[in-house]
C-alpha cells in the first residue's frame, strides 16, 4: 500500500513536467495539485489505519501471551497435583496389599481356630459318652504324679512353656522352661533331677 502511494507521487511528479512544459500549465497544475492533495489525504488515513492495526495485533498478542502464561501455570498445577495424586494411589496400593496379606493371615488363623474348636467338641463329647472310666482314672493319675513328684502345673501359660512350682524340697522352688530353646531329653531328665530319691 504504502509503495502504490510512493508509485503515485512518482507519476504526479511526471505530469507536473508535462505541466510545466505545456500551454495549460494553469489549469493542469490545480488539478495535479488537487491530485497531490488527495494523495496525501489517502497516505495519511493508510497511516492511521496500519496504526490501528499495528495497536490491535500488540493488544491481540498480549492477550494470547497472558492466555499463555495462565496455560502453563494450569499445566504446572495439573502436573503437579497428578503427581501427588500418583503418591497417594501408592501409598494406597501398599496399604491393599498389606491389608490382604493381614486377611489372609487372619482367615487362615480363623481356619485353625474352627478346627481347634471341632476337635475339641469331639473330646467332649468322647468324654460325655465314658465319663465313668476315663474320669475317675484321670483324677487318679493326676493326684497319683502331684503327690510323686510334688509339682503344681502352670496350665494357663503358652504352650511352648513349661511351667509351674516344685514343693519337695525345703522351700519352693518355681520352674520355667521354654521347650523350643531345649531338647525333650534335656527337660526329662532335669524333671526327674527335682524329685526325691528318699523313700
Amino acid at each position: 500500500m504504502f509503495w502504490e502511494g510512493i508509485q503515485e507521487y512518482v507519476e504526479l511528479s511526471q505530469e507536473i513536467v508535462k505541466v510545466m512544459v505545456s500551454d495549460n500549465a494553469a489549469v493542469t497544475l490545480k488539478i495535479s495539485l488537487d491530485m497531490q492533495e488527495a494523495m496525501i489525504d489517502s497516505l495519511a488515513e493508510t497511516e492511521n489505519q496500519a496504526s490501528e492495526l499495528i495497536r490491535d495485533v500488540l493488544s491481540v498478542e498480549e492477550v494470547v501471551a497472558e492466555k499463555l502464561l495462565e496455560t502453563e501455570e494450569a499445566m504446572q498445577k495439573a502436573s503437579s497435583r497428578q503427581r501427588q495424586i500418583d503418591q497417594e494411589l501408592q501409598q494406597v496400593l501398599k496399604k491393599n496389599a498389606s491389608l490382604e496379606s493381614s486377611i489372609k493371615f487372619l482367615n487362615k488363623e480363623l481356619d485353625e481356630v474352627n478346627h481347634l474348636e471341632k476337635e475339641i467338641a469331639e473330646v467332649e463329647k468322647e468324654a460325655e459318652e465314658d465319663t465313668t472310666v476315663v474320669i475317675p482314672s484321670a483324677l487318679y493319675m493326676a493326684k497319683l504324679f502331684h503327690s510323686v513328684t510334688k509339682i503344681d502345673w502352670d496350665y494357663s501359660c503358652d504352650p511352648t512353656l513349661i511351667k509351674g512350682i516344685h514343693y519337695g524340697g525345703e522351700i519352693a522352688q518355681p520352674i520355667s522352661i521354654d521347650s523350643t530353646q531345649h531338647s525333650k531329653i534335656f527337660i526329662c531328665n532335669y524333671l526327674w533331677s527335682l524329685l526325691s530319691t528318699d523313700w
